[in-house]
């Protein structure tokens, strides 16, 4: 693991030495993972897993991006691509619990339980989500400017507080449900959690700046993101919602309209 200062140059842009061996064991798992679930969605055809999948991509890309700015760590182009396509795989794979909630109300054919209608609650979060997505990207943009970290960073936290806002609410609302179907929330409360923690992990981390303890030692990242991110990628593999849903989305007898639901329509 990196060592806490930098010693390689004074115009790098990390605070330390970032390693090259943990990034690409992390760029290496996800891989594994990202074309695992994309041969999955195509085998199983949920297609609702398209946002899952691109973040998993977009995670592949981000270590690997990372490893090359680790070899060139004054590099600024690599150094804000690599943090970028870190930062912002966490909105997609919440945009896929949206959808996936969704789709088990519909089939359980039970929207009376729901706080929020199905055919509102993925246009809603999902909306939630390209904004904090959006507002993240461009903090990201920002700190890339000269003269406009801070104001870039300040952006970035903001992005954040707004994606622990939507999916705070969202996680009330799934647990609600649950209650209400005599059912357990463990379906939606161990992913939900674990992006809520990393979301406050990166809020933390941005607002201690880059002498904060938090940016300063690599080793962090990996527990608060890296690990974290791992594990929900995963989990959605090992529990797919395509061993639960019918192929067509939801099931013939329910007759409620797909278009609540479906992504293209978000």
């Amino acid at each position: 693991m990196s060592k806490p200062t930098n010693t390689s140059g004074s115009n790098d842009l990390y605070p330390y030495d970032p390693s090259k061996i943990e990034t690409l064991i992390a760029a290496g798992l996800f891989g594994i993972t990202a074309f695992a679930h994309l041969f999955v969605m195509f085998s199983k055809r949920t297609w609702f897993y398209t946002a899952m999948v691109t973040g998993a991509f977009m995670m592949t890309c981000g270590y690997a991006a990372r490893y090359l700015s680790a070899k060139k760590p004054d590099n600024l182009p690599l150094y804000v691509a690599q943090s970028l396509l870190i930062l912002l795989p966490p909105s997609l794979y919440a945009a896929t619990i949206y959808m996936v909630y969704g789709r088990i109300v519909l089939l359980v054919n039970a929207p009376d339980a729901s706080v929020i209608g199905p055919d509102k609650v993925t246009k809603i979060f999902v909306t939630g989500d390209v904004i904090s997505f959006l507002i993240q990207a461009a903090g990201g943009a920002m700190i890339a400017q000269a003269g406009h970290q801070d104001l870039g960073k300040k952006v970035v936290i903001t992005g954040l507080f707004c994606q622990l806002l939507f999916f705070g609410f969202f996680l009330i609302i799934a647990i609600i449900f649950d209650r209400r179907m005599a059912g357990n929330s463990t379906r939606y409360s161990v992913p939900t959690v674990i992006i809520i923690a990393r979301c406050v992990y990166r809020i933390v981390s941005f607002s201690g700046g880059s002498n904060g303890t938090l940016m300063r030692h690599e080793v962090w990242m990996y527990v608060g993101d890296s690990a974290p991110m791992f594990i929900v990628q995963t989990m959605f593999f090992f529990v797919h919602a395509g061993n639960v849903f019918p192929k067509t989305g939801v099931m013939k007898d329910v007759r409620l309209n797909e278009s609540y639901i479906a992504l293209n329509r978000v």
